[in-house]
């Protein structure tokens, strides 16, 4: 049995927490769009469905499968679409930078190696945090500052000792 495109939307969306208007700010469309998207009155476009599987995580075929999309415009889907943000991208990199922190903690100069790039981390953590308007992503890099500060805190009882 096939379900509705639209209930899907919905369900995809208040799983993130996301309002309308968070997914509609992410795609580039109204927040009237998202609300004709999730009650039916109006078919989201290839580009837009495209746009839509990238932001909930999953590849395109996968947001349409089994429900009402037509098959002719389903066919005519990219069959992978990016699905990272700059942010979720630049909290990977943070997490590879502990992990290097980590290994060259016994290095001669491994501390002011460790410093020089957490408060290269502390900066652009800050800078993320300014222009960023989602509440998930603002939540995200706060975490990340706390990181940061704990790894230098960690640095500074490591030199003391």
């Amino acid at each position: 049995m096939s379900e509705k495109l639209g209930d899907r939307l919905a369900q995809y969306r208040v799983t993130l927490g996301w309002t309308q208007q968070e997914l509609a700010d992410r795609i580039a469309v109204s927040r009237v769009a998202i609300s004709h998207f999730e009650m039916g009155l109006q078919l989201p476009s290839e580009r837009t469905i495209a746009l839509l599987a990238g932001v909930f995580g999953i590849e395109p075929v996968e947001l349409v499968a089994n429900t009402y999309y037509p098959p002719a415009k389903a066919e005519r889907l990219p069959p992978i679409v990016a699905r990272y943000t700059v942010i979720e991208h630049e909290l990977a990199l943070l997490e590879r930078d502990l992990g290097w922190i980590q290994r060259i903690a016994h290095l001669p100069h491994g501390h002011s190696l460790a410093l020089e790039t957490l408060h290269g981390w502390r900066e652009r953590l800050a800078q993320l945090l300014d222009t960023t308007l989602d509440r998930r992503s603002e939540r995200q890099l706060q975490e990340a500052q706390s990181v940061v500060r704990r790894a230098l805190g960690e640095q500074a009882a490591r030199r003391k000792g």
